[in-house]
């Protein structure tokens, strides 16, 4: 009898048990095609309790409790799912999910505000997909990524692809061109410039580039002239699993390196990991690099919510190659290297952390917040002879000693800053506001490591200089793309930006007193944007735009044009100075109204697109209209930078054109061209005689501006079949001045270079899979060019930085 009762009681358990339980089942599909997703992960979170779903995207998870739960969903390349729910005692609840293709993760808004869109967005754009880098990218620089760009022009002081890389587009160098990373802005808030050697193989963790050209859409950070570069680094929901990759080439380049992404974890975190090294002896003599590089990036995926946190950088040890030869010197040695000292280098670290948060307060409202900050440190080295040993503080200024000797110039950075957008989705449009605010600070400071003259109170790392800088940003913005009707898009941007910057010497060596300068310049900026885009049939499309920008002088355009802060006896370049005493003593020099102006530009575009499956093309006209553009005068000072200055009224015009024809399931052709004319409307030139201590004036209206080829062309052919791709790539660059009096004997010669490259997925052996191997071969022709350069007046003599002969690389990866 008890055990009848005791089986009773069980019975009732069960059932009752049973009956708290219920069923969820459902399919997964694709939000636009309605497509099955099969083997998608589905989660019960608060029970760590899935499933996936079968070949016709369906599923189902029995016995689960009554109560609340929350139910997400994960597929490789698609936004996760995520939604709660309440479950009553034995429901059977059925959920039909679409998945939404990701977009960029922690970029939602970002996307709408900084990256044009095909056929919508009104502005000239190119974009560099995750195929192309996978299958063109093995050391190289940023920069030297982007040649197939129409008119682009890229180049490497060092002849190889690693080092100092320089970017220009229409005639504009890279401190004109506004890049950003993840939406954040990477120019130096100083000088603007970009320093690519700082992030070695960034591009292994690069998704897709798009280059804006002309002013584009970019709403903050620098003003953008030239283009405006965005760099997005590496979707999450990458497949699980490491990969190894091994790179060998010419010049004793050599690149190791690991990845490892991580499985998504109870369908809410993910992480990926980086770590690689790159080490080359360069083309030039005496230009190696020895390069560490590392990325980390962990995202978690909330029910409303997107955060991800984002830290990378490198540490470079750069040997010098930023010096021209004289082009007598190249034709007996094209490697030929005028730094000759050995331990002329350059060394840098400059982490980078980012964190992003979306949250999706409604279907259509989008909240963006991202956090970043930025330190760099590091120094350079090298040897002067025979300099004043008065201006490095280690003696009275009547003594008149020269010496040779080592020095270092140093600086430590520190940026911080905030980017807030709203993103909303409305009725016949899309609208982003949001606000930039950053603060910068820099210390600069240099030391003496070694004296050939004997001086008692020498002690190796005095500081002969030192001063400071900080930079204020504060940006509020708008931009709206506007469908007032199904073909026609309309856009307005339009953002407002105060800009502070302040500088001042510190007491340091012989600067004290009436050498110690102090300065504060505000600069407040209104920049309208204007485009319409007109999609005429389902694959043509006409834009229009006009754009205004304005730009501050960079910290070195503040200086006088041959010297900066770091030499004694100079003067920022101010019409105003006051005296500030200290103790019955001059303390400082505190200067107002800068002889430098703000850049101002108008840009006008007229483009036309055609996009087809097979078949497409791009052809777009612009003019830009530049009143006081600081251009480069042809020479450089002693470091070998550009000395540069206003020039009145310049125009920057020309035509852009590009292709890409997929002919077959094989063969594809694709290929750009561009021309430029880029002249000075209204320029006359002071120059000073250093012999005759007289200043000419010369008349360079009319002229072109100097540092830009007239012609820029592209053309490849790629061939794909099964396993393997093999491409062949032919680049034409024109002629370009190498001053401005447009002088033929003063020019770089054009020329033409032809590459190849092939990869190759290797079959299985040794029990070893997913194994990719490549080579590249540059300048098969062997061709001897040169990049860039300029004109020396005091020797007469032309400069140019070379070009690298015939050389290669190949390199394999295996995914485990």
């Amino acid at each position: 009898m008890k055990r009848v009762i005791f089986g009773f009681v069980l019975f009732l358990l069960s059932t009752s048990l049973f009956a708290q339980t219920g069923t969820i089942r459902g399919k997964v599909e694709d939000a636009s095609t309605g497509i099955p997703l099969p083997a998608a992960n589905v989660v019960l979170e608060d029970l760590n309790k899935g499933t996936t779903t079968d070949a016709e995207g369906l599923f189902i998870l029995k016995n689960v409790p009554a109560g609340k739960h929350l139910l997400s969903v994960s597929y490789l390349g698609y936004r996760v799912f995520k939604q709660s729910f309440r479950l009553q005692e034995g429901e059977s609840r059925e959920f039909t999910i679409r998945l939404e293709p990701e977009v960029l993760p922690g970029q939602e808004v970002v996307v709408s505000a900084t990256r044009a869109r095909e056929r919508e967005t009104p502005v000239t754009f190119s974009n560099l997909p995750a195929r192309y880098i996978k299958e063109n990218y093995s050391v190289q620089d940023i920069p030297l990524l982007l040649t197939e760009i129409p008119n682009v022009y890229s180049y490497a002081d060092a002849g190889s692809p690693t080092g100092y890389t320089y970017l220009k587009v229409r005639g504009y160098d890279q401190s004109r061109v506004g890049v950003m990373i993840n939406g954040i802005p990477l120019n130096d808030p100083e000088d603007h410039q970009v320093y690519w050697v700082d992030m070695p193989d960034f591009a292994e963790s690069l998704e897709d580039v798009q280059l804006q050209r002309g002013v584009g859409s970019s709403v903050y950070g620098v003003a953008t002239f030239g283009g405006s570069l965005n760099l997005v680094t590496v979707r999450n929901l990458q497949r699980p699993g490491a990969e190894v990759m091994s790179y060998l080439g010419s010049y004793r380049t050599r690149k190791y390196g690991a990845k490892i992404n991580t499985n998504l974890i109870n369908n809410t975190y993910q992480a990926q990991f980086r770590f690689s090294h790159i080490l080359s002896d360069g083309y030039r003599e005496n230009s190696g690099t020895d390069l560490v590089s590392y990325f980390a990036t962990i995202s978690r995926y909330g029910e409303k919510s997107f955060t991800q946190l984002n830290v990378y950088g490198g540490k470079e040890i750069t040997h010098a190659a930023w010096e021209a030869s004289p082009e007598d010197a190249l034709r007996e040695n094209h490697r030929h290297n005028p730094i000759t000292y050995p331990n002329t280098i350059d060394h840098f670290s400059q982490p980078h952390f980012e964190l992003h948060h979306t949250y999706y307060l409604a279907k259509h409202l989008t909240l963006n917040n991202t956090l970043f900050y930025i330190h760099g440190s590091g120094y350079y080295e090298t040897y002067k002879s025979h300099r004043n040993l008065w201006e490095y503080g280690l003696i009275p200024r009547d003594d008149g000693s020269r010496s040779d000797l080592i020095r270092q110039k140093w600086v430590t950075k520190d940026q911080v800053g905030w980017v807030g957008q709203l993103g909303w989705q409305h009725t016949g449009g899309e609208l982003t506001v949001g606000t930039y605010l950053s603060g910068f600070r820099s210390d600069h400071w240099g030391e003496v490591k070694w004296v050939e003259t004997n001086i008692p109170s020498f002690r190796p790392g005095m500081k002969y200089y030192q001063y400071f800088g900080e930079k204020s940003y504060f940006t509020l913005y708008a931009n709206e793309l506007f469908h007032p009707f199904r073909p026609l898009t309309v856009m307005v941007n339009l953002y407002s930006q105060h800009i502070g910057y302040t500088f001042h010497h510190g007491a340091a060596g012989n600067f004290s007193g009436e050498n110690r300068h102090r300065f504060q310049v505000d600069y407040n900026f209104f920049n309208p944007r204007f485009g319409v885009n007109y999609n005429l049939t389902s694959k043509m499309n006409l834009y229009l735009n006009a754009s205004f920008a304005q730009r501050e002088p960079a910290d070195n355009e503040l200086y006088d044009v041959w010297q900066g802060p770091d030499d004694l006896g100079v003067h920022p370049l101010f019409t105003q100075a006051d005296t500030v005493y200290r103790n019955g003593q001059v303390d400082y020099i505190c200067w107002k109204n800068p002889v430098v102006k703000p850049e101002k530009l108008w840009d006008y575009e007229l483009g036309w697109g055609y996009l087809g499956d097979r078949f497409s093309a791009k052809i777009n006209l612009f003019y830009m209209s530049f009143r006081d553009e600081i251009v480069p005068y042809g020479q450089v000072d002693e470091d070998g930078f550009p000395i540069r200055g206003n020039a009145e009224e310049t125009v920057h015009r020309g035509v852009e054109t590009s292709l890409r024809w997929r002919m077959s399931s094989h063969w594809e052709v694709s290929g750009n061209f561009s021309y430029n004319n880029n002249y000075f409307r209204k320029f006359t030139l002071f120059q000073y005689n250093w012999d005759t201590g007289e200043t000419t004036k010369q008349d360079l209206s009319g002229n072109a501006i100097a540092g830009f080829p007239d012609m820029l062309g592209n053309l490849r052919i790629t061939y794909r079949y099964s396993r393997w791709n093999l491409s062949l790539h032919g680049q034409y660059v024109g002629k370009q001045y190498l001053d401005n009096t447009q002088n033929e004997d003063r020019i770089v010669p054009a020329y033409t270079v032809l590459n190849a490259r092939l990869g190759v997925q290797l079959p299985s052996f040794w029990g070893l899979e997913n194994i990719r191997f490549s080579v590249q071969v540059n300048n098969i022709f062997n061709r001897k060019f040169y990049t860039a350069g300029y004109y020396d007046s005091w020797e007469g003599k032309n400069f140019y930085w070379p070009g690298a002969e015939r050389n290669w690389i190949a390199g394999i990866r295996w995914h485990m």
